[in-house]
């Protein structure tokens, strides 16, 4: 077995953005949480004021400008996702094209070369799959087909007069238990 290619994106690099993306969706999440929880405390002191509803609808507007924070950052995250995995199944291709080992690759091409290209583990079981089909038996002669063809409907025939033989015994059988009722019910 060959050994696998070198990374076209370094592994440790891709780490390093994955925990950016968990730490950006995680203070996305903190923000949300702490924006729904002032919402229940604003909107528990509007209800001392005069104006309730404008108090609460500010309260609400101030909490919606938070989340608006929380899914900018978390759209960041997903960005960042997005590119991690995407570089990461690069670097699973067998031949990854050479366009990619560039710092910045063209647009698209990580797309298109992910898409069309085959992962290491693709290559090796299709290997596999090629290397049992040659070490494979050889395949049957006419003259072994008709053996085998011949062989199975001797055994089904077998079969066949097994199961009529067994049927013409129950029916014996049966006329034999009629008759022997038949004659039980007529002694008085």
């Amino acid at each position: 077995m060959a050994a696998p290619p070198a990374p076209v994106f370094d592994p440790a690099v891709l780490e390093a953005r994955d925990q950016e993306a968990k730490a950006l969706k995680n203070e996305g999440k903190e923000i949300r949480a702490n924006a729904d929880q002032q919402l229940e405390v604003d909107t528990w002191n509007c209800y001392s004021k005069i104006l309730v509803n404008r108090c609460i609808d500010q309260a609400r507007d101030r909490r919606y400008q938070e989340r608006e924070k929380a899914r900018a950052l978390e759209a960041q995250a997903a960005v960042i996702d997005r590119e991690v995995r995407e570089r990461r199944l690069i670097n699973q291709l067998a031949n990854p094209p050479e366009e990619l080992r560039q710092p910045n690759p063209p647009a698209g091409s990580i797309k298109k070369a992910i898409d069309e290209g085959k992962t290491v583990k693709q290559v090796e079981q299709e290997r596999k799959i090629r290397d049992a089909e040659q070490s494979a038996t050889p395949l049957k002669s006419d003259a072994e087909i008709q053996a085998a063809s011949a062989e199975r409907d001797r055994k089904a025939a077998e079969k066949r007069a097994k199961r009529e033989a067994a049927e013409q015994q129950r029916a014996a059988e049966k006329a034999a238990y009629e008759a022997q009722q038949a004659i039980k019910n007529q002694k008085p």
